[in-house]
């Protein structure tokens, strides 16, 4: 038997195997098996403390008891910067030397990840703090995990090589989508522009703090691409290769939250509650993948990325919507649970996904974008590039190369007719 280990986040980790000697068993009634996902062994991931909740971040100065802290880095967007969130921090903190990082627009990058691990060298047995969307998890994560070590971010890129060690971490997500505060996994371009990325245990935080109110002034667009982000990585670990029976909990409660909440939170930016569950629902999802990975909508996603620079909950988005009724017309029956939620049958849940697009005002969204002109061939070429190959290998449905035209082709026509 082959015992697979350490499915990552975002689906985008390689995946370990460990051989045991085959051990013969009893017969027993595996229909169980496959209900309660019990046929294959597996092992899940760590999860961050959670502070959850209104005066949230008030617990910010515990966490920090028992740690050797002589020092802070913020390591922040600007929006947050500018909102005087990452101020109210800092009184919080007045105690310690405090060092503030302000992060680049648009995704890391090895430049900009490297950048934000030399200002956070120069503060000594320094706490790191990442505050904002997913890019400034991440780069604060990768910027943590290579202080220790002389090398840049892009020694580590596809899991080349182990993380020297890291100082401690504490994320503070600003939207509600990537489930970066709770992923092992995280996102960089190289020097060439390809989406790349890194995994490793010291990429976990330590702590995560929920602050619903943080999120409140997060624009109705990005609101909705973030919450549609949320929903395509639960989607994709429930119905994965590798999906288990805890994973797809979280991943199902994620898809109940979004749907329920994610038009609200769009139509009201000052209702808390559904901001709240959106949170929520995003870190839920977070620690899906983390342990049960993505699939073809992230594989066609992380394409788009790399050839054109979409924003990656949009990205993703449009490649579920392009995919979705392929998917399942192939592989329905990894969608049932999901469809259950909607209330449809499998085959109708394009349909109901659509339809969730549109209460959520997703073609804002995308016309808020400059177009670009997309060629189907050099998308279906970079799905198979080895940065993506983990995701499309892990999708509910077998890609082979005639499917990934397809899909390329899909996806062109469905980034037009939303635009349109």
């Amino acid at each position: 038997r082959v015992l697979n280990l350490a499915a990552h986040g975002t689906g985008t980790g390689q995946r370990h195997g460990l051989i045991v000697p085959h051990q013969p068993k009893p017969a027993r009634d595996t229909r169980l098996e496959i209900d309660c996902g019990m046929s294959a062994q597996y092992e899940l991931g760590q999860v961050p403390r959670i502070l959850v909740g209104p005066d949230s971040l008030s617990s910010l100065l515990p966490v920090f008891w028992g740690w050797e802290t002589l020092s802070i880095v913020l390591i922040a967007d600007q929006a947050v910067v500018q909102s005087g969130y990452t101020q109210k921090i800092k009184e919080m903190l007045k105690k310690y030397p405090v060092g503030e990082h302000i992060v680049p627009a648009g995704e890391p990058t090895v430049e900009s990840v490297n950048a934000a691990a030399l200002f956070a060298r120069s503060y000594p047995r320094a706490v790191v703090i990442g505050v904002g969307g997913g890019s400034a998890l991440d780069t604060a994560k990768q910027a943590a995990a290579i202080v220790p070590s002389f090398e840049g971010i892009e020694h580590y890129l596809l899991g080349a090589n182990p993380f020297p060690g890291r100082r401690h971490i504490i994320a503070i997500p600003t939207t509600a989508g990537t489930g970066a505060e709770v992923t092992r996994t995280c996102i960089v371009s190289d020097s060439s522009g390809r989406k790349m990325w890194t995994w490793g245990n010291e990429l976990l935080p330590d702590a995560v703090i929920l602050d619903a109110a943080v999120t409140a002034t997060v624009p109705a667009t990005i609101t909705a691409s973030t919450g549609l982000d949320a929903f395509t990585h639960a989607l994709e670990a429930n119905t994965g290769q590798r999906k288990n029976a805890i994973s797809s909990a979280a991943a199902l409660q994620a898809i109940r939250l979004v749907r329920r909440h994610l038009p609200a939170a769009v139509r009201n930016g000052q209702d808390l509650e559904a901001r709240a569950a959106l949170q929520q629902a995003a870190l839920l999802a977070g620690t899906a993948i983390d342990n049960s990975g993505t699939g073809i909508a992230h594989c066609i996603g992380h394409a788009l990325g790399t050839l054109y620079k979409l924003p990656h909950g949009v990205a993703v988005t449009v490649a579920l919507e392009a995919s979705l009724e392929w998917n399942i017309a192939g592989a329905s029956e990894a969608y049932k649970d999901a469809a259950d939620l909607f209330h449809v049958k499998p085959h109708d849940l394009p349909t109901a996904f659509k339809k969730l697009l549109e209460e959520c005002h997703f073609v804002s969204a995308v016309r808020g974008l400059k177009d670009v002109s997309m060629d189907a061939n050099a998308i279906a070429e970079t799905m198979i590039a080895s940065e993506n190959q983990p995701m499309l290998n892990n999708n509910a449905r077998a890609v082979t190369d005639a499917d990934r035209l397809e899909l390329a082709k899909l996806t062109v026509l469905a980034w037009h007719r939303i635009r349109a």
